[in-house]
């Protein structure tokens, strides 16, 4: 009778077993698919910002005053028809004017004329503020009397006239533009020469004295590294002539990449110099000449050359 209850106890126990068992793989199963589909969820959605709509290009327009028979090259502006640039200047300046002011300005000073202009739009829209009402007001307005009108009428003489906003603004533009006109006057007058801008027959004719000269002068103090090395190459070079034919400034445009013939000509230039003084045509239009040449060192010599070739 013992060994039959022993027997149900461990069958109880081994279905009490088995049941939590069969419960824990069923939890454990349900945080699985619980994992993976909250994974689905995150790494399965992507987000996207709306695409920002394209804006419409932006056209610089103005109007052109003159009219050229070719289009420019490097345009700035679209315009109802060509126009070449023009300008005294080598680069774009800042916009001034030369229009007269009603009092000179000898500074040049910054302005500012937005507060100002918001100072008066406030005072006029102060001044046409107008009170108005449907019912009788008790106060009566004071009208003013024949001595008091002619106080103030006195007191308005005795002030001076309002100046226009725009006047210290065109006063200080115009002093700007005088002083860029004084800058611009004590610039040297300086004709560049070669061949394709060398058209009048002095001007030519000193070119081609001048490259006479220099030749000469090279060949006969050729560098002697270079010549028995056999070095050769070709460089740019600017030389700028006063009145009198001295330098005025020399300077290496393009470098051959060979120290020996850049030294040589810089070394050929001043044993050349003085050269023939600027002929008197010239120097009633020009200061100074400025000739840019390009030389070529080669085994059988020097030569210069036009500086487009």
């Amino acid at each position: 009778m013992s060994t039959g209850g022993n027997s149900a106890a461990a069958n109880a126990v081994a279905v009490g077993v088995d049941t939590s068992v069969k419960s824990l793989d069923r939890l454990s199963f349900t945080v699985f698919v619980a994992i993976v589909a909250h994974a689905l969820l995150i790494f399965g959605l992507t987000f996207s910002l709306p695409k920002p709509d394209d804006l419409a290009p932006t056209l610089e327009i103005t109007l052109a005053n003159y009219q050229s028979a070719t289009a420019p090259q490097d345009a700035r502006f679209l315009a109802q028809h060509n126009q070449e640039a023009s300008g005294t200047e080598l680069a774009d300046q800042e916009l001034t004017t030369d229009q007269q002011a009603d009092f000179a300005a000898p500074q040049v000073k910054p302005i500012n004329p937005v507060p100002r202009i918001q100072a008066a739009s406030e005072a006029m829209a102060t001044q046409a503020q107008i009170v108005t009402s449907t019912e009788a007001s008790p106060r009566q307005i004071q009208q003013p009397t024949d001595s008091e009108s002619q106080r103030q009428e006195d007191e308005r003489e005795g002030q001076p006239d309002e100046q226009p906003l725009v006047t210290p603004e065109i006063a200080s533009l115009q002093a700007k533009l005088d002083r860029q006109r004084q800058e611009y006057a004590k610039r040297p007058r300086l004709r560049r020469l070669t061949s394709v801008a060398t058209k009048t027959a002095p001007e030519a004719e000193y070119l081609l004295n001048w490259s006479r000269k220099i030749e000469q002068v090279g060949n006969d103090n050729y560098p002697q590294q270079a010549l028995s090395q056999r070095i050769t190459g070709k460089l740019r070079m600017s030389v700028t002539i006063n009145p009198n034919g001295t330098i005025r400034e020399l300077e290496l445009s393009e470098s051959s990449g060979i120290g020996i013939l850049d030294q040589a000509a810089l070394q050929i230039v001043r044993l050349a110099a003085p050269f023939d003084p600027i002929p008197a045509q010239v120097r009633a239009n020009y200061d100074q000449l400025q000739i840019i040449r390009t030389w070529s060192f080669e085994i059988d010599g020097l030569s210069t050359a036009s500086a487009s070739q």
